[in-house]
């Protein structure tokens, strides 16, 4: 996993995709023509395989395109470093190889760089595992997930969890990691070893300078997405089938999430919140029909906050030994003066709106604003 992956040079690509046309199909004894291939430069860690997609392994440390007319396939970490941007054409379809610990393939976005993924509703690009698109079960956890990592960081956030070699910078926090528009992330989620959990889309001290809009994650065998610190804010966010949090922010987080919807019937909490961590959720739905625990909207520890603002938030689950659809941790108590909710409906089958040991301050909160309802 942390280790660079060796550049194929494209040349010997090239001659092994030229050997193929040339001895495939039938038996027609007619010279076939060769395709036209667009060779990939020496210093892309790009190669074509014999069935006709393009592998991606190693670092790309200059300027690369992935075009929409060509299958892409993340062998390994992928890691796009030194300033490098990344190009993803609308249309494009990017597979995760399967592989866990060491052999796990996903995608980093470092700090200085940029991925560039500007889908469209008619061509959305398309991150999914490669066991899935070639017809097998579609299910979670076949390839890691793609984690961006920016220069918005805070005193709370740590290197990445899962490859600690790369590390958020903390010089601007409307640093710019490029444009997620029109993605979907799906069939991700890894655990390379305790504690280090890829999600679908993980971002580290990514500023608001990034364009996150129109995401869906779905199918991540952690959570779908986690941010921790930055000032990012989202658009359009859908998240479904996560066998963690579907939404989880951390240490310091500061941005605002607009449009989020939550559909969960696995996993543990629908939006999780720890650190010191005070982000704003307008325009939310959320739909909770089956929880392990942790409610729908966990305060997890001490110093956390929120502010909610017109959403329904639907809470069908079980009793779940007394989880309220608005739950906090044991011993610790929420940051009440960073904490409101303002045209926020809670509604469903489970009767318990509040719990934890911050459950007075949060019906509090909640009550002090006449245009919530529960």
């Amino acid at each position: 996993m942390k280790l660079s992956k060796k550049i194929i040079p494209s040349a010997i690509a090239a001659s092994l995709v030229l050997a193929f046309s040339a001895c495939g199909g039938g038996g027609d004894s007619t010279t076939p023509t060769p395709k036209t291939i667009k060779t990939v430069p020496d210093t892309t860690p790009a190669s074509q395989t014999s069935d006709g997609k393009t592998t991606l392994s190693g670092d790309i440390t200059s300027d690369m395109t992935l075009s929409a007319d060509k299958v892409w396939v993340l062998k390994g970490l992928v890691a796009v470093k030194n300033g490098a941007t990344l190009t993803i054409e609308p249309g494009t379809t990017i597979l995760g190889k399967s592989g866990t610990g060491a052999n796990t393939s996903y995608m980093i976005i470092d700090k200085g760089s940029k991925i560039m993924a500007a889908g469209t509703s008619a061509k959305p690009i398309i991150f999914k595992g490669e066991t899935a698109y070639d017809g097998g079960a579609d299910v979670w956890g076949q390839w890691g997930g793609l984690t961006i990592i920016g220069n918005a960081a805070n005193s709370q956030v740590a290197p990445y969890e899962v490859n600690t070699a790369f590390v958020a910078g903390d010089t601007d926090l409307a640093d710019n990691s490029g444009v997620l528009t029109y993605v979907s992330i799906l069939n991700s989620g890894i655990t390379m070893e305790e504690n280090k959990e890829i999600n679908g889309l993980s971002m580290v001290g990514v500023g608001s300078g990034t364009k996150v809009e129109n995401l869906t994650v779905n199918k991540s065998d952690d959570d779908c997405v986690e941010i921790w610190g930055g000032t990012v804010n989202l658009t359009n966010v859908d998240v479904s089938e996560c066998s963690d949090d579907h939404f989880d922010i951390d240490d310091g987080y500061a941005g605002t999430v607009t449009g989020l919807k939550v559909t969960q019937t696995t996993g543990y909490s629908a939006i999780e919140m720890s650190g010191t961590t005070a982000a704003t959720f307008n325009d939310f739905n959320i739909n909770v029909t089956t929880s392990i625990k942790d409610g729908a909207i966990y305060f997890k520890k001490g110093g956390i906050g929120g502010h909610f603002n017109n959403g329904i938030l639907t809470y069908n689950t079980d009793d779940l030994a007394g989880y309220g659809a608005l739950h906090s941790s044991s011993n610790y108590t929420i940051d009440t003066d960073n904490t409101s909710f303002s045209g926020v409906t809670i509604n469903g089958s489970n009767p318990v709106k509040f719990s934890g040991d911050s459950k007075a301050a949060l019906q509090t909160a909640f009550d002090a604003n006449s245009t919530n309802v529960r």
